[in-house]
């Protein structure tokens, strides 16, 4: 009830942008269903846009149509939703989708995850936060970081300089 009174208070205003983060944190499978499409259905009937912002790639792929992918502060891809689910070109996008249990595939024994640790916010240097962490980094991620450039004509972007190759081995779909 509480997600719900917030969701009004968003809303009295009549605004033209609602951003909601973590929406459906802490609520089961069939409420957060709820509350995301009531929020679906409200933006639209609205005319609203609706920004949000969650770790749950389930939610980002059954609502977004415009993806941000988020690294150490930053973004690292952004695109189309479809782009991003089938072809990614960052590879910590690729490590993200990979890490998640899929049904449509057959089971494996053990899940993907990213490898590694998160880097310390407070002392990033001037290359790729994803660098230690990435099976594709070069000695030139660790100069600069790479700035988010277009891969495709969609308005996909990625911030890898890698970008490119990753369309072989991206595809997850």
């Amino acid at each position: 009830m509480r997600q719900r009174v917030m969701i009004a208070i968003a809303i009295a205003c009549d605004p033209k942008l609602i951003i909601a983060d973590e929406p459906t944190t802490a609520l089961d499978v069939t409420i957060q269903a709820q509350i995301l499409e009531l929020m679906n259905g409200l933006t639209r009937r609205l005319n609203a846009a609706l920004i949000i912002i969650t770790h749950n790639l389930g939610v980002v792929a059954r609502y977004a149509s415009r993806v941000n992918v988020m690294y150490a502060g930053r973004i690292v891809e952004s695109g189309p939703a479809t782009a991003i689910y089938h072809n990614p070109r960052h590879p910590y996008t690729m490590a993200l989708l990979q890490s998640v249990p899929r049904l449509d595939r057959p089971r494996r024994a053990r899940l993907d995850p990213v490898d590694g640790q998160p880097p310390d916010l407070t002392h990033l240097d001037e290359g790729c936060a994803f660098r230690p962490r990435c099976r594709f980094a070069v000695d030139a991620c660790a100069k600069a970081r790479p700035p988010l450039e277009p891969v495709a004509p969609t308005g996909h972007r990625s911030a890898c300089l890698r970008a490119r190759e990753m369309a072989a081995v991206g595809a997850v779909a």
